[in-house]
Order: C-alpha cells, then structure tokens, then sequence
C-alpha cells in the first residue's frame, strides 16, 4: 500500500515538472534568460522524480540515498521559492518531495539495520 502511494507521489512529482516545463512557452513567449531558467526548474524536477522511479525498482542502499539527498534538495527549492511564490503548486512540491525523502531513508535505514542484524548473526 505505501509502496504504491511513493509510486502515485512520484508519478505526481514527474506530472508537476512536465506542466511546469510546458508553461514555459505560454508563460515566457519568448526564449529569454528567466525562460531558460523556468524550464532548467521543470526539467530538474523531472530528473528528481525520475531518480525516484528508478529508485523504487529495488536499488541498492546508496543509490537510495542518493535519491533522499535529491528529494531533500528538490524539496529546498520549493521551501525557498515559497516566500516569493506562495502557491498551491510550490507547496504540493514541497510535500512530494520531502514525503519521498522520508520514505527512501526510513527504507534505506531499515534495509541497513536489518543487513547489519544478519552480519552479526
């Protein structure tokens, strides 16, 4: 059940930065600097969410951690744009992101404990 919620989370996080990339043009209408910097914004979240996909097909231990440490950046990028765009959107892809990075290093935490547990044994 849970494993199914990081699925549908990380399906949402890869939706957020795909419309977020697709409303560069309608935002923007023309390529400019703050255009380029909008959509490099999607497409990071798309690599983010993508990380998450990958991460979520049974990767070793440090690959998970290295998808927490991506989510607990992505999930900064949200928190800091908040004061200057405090929308629905920002704080949805706050709550995505910071819930994945719970979630990848509750996993990856277990999955060492229970490594060492079996060493010792």
């Amino acid at each position: 059940m849970i494993r199914k919620a990081m699925w549908v989370l990380a399906s949402l996080g890869l939706l957020l930065g795909a419309l977020h990339l697709a409303l560069t043009v309608p935002m923007y209408g023309r390529l400019s600097l703050e255009a380029l910097w909008f959509a490099g914004s999607g497409l990071a979240v798309i690599c983010c969410a993508l990380m998450n996909v990958t991460a979520l097909r049974n990767s070793p231990p440090q690959t998970r951690w290295a998808v927490v440490t991506m989510n607990l950046l992505i999930a900064g990028f949200f928190a800091a744009a908040w004061p200057l765009l405090p929308g629905l959107q920002v704080a949805v892809g706050f709550i995505i992101f910071i819930t994945l990075a719970a979630y990848f290093g509750f996993v990856s935490a277990w999955q060492e404990r229970a490594a060492h547990r079996a060493a010792i044994s």
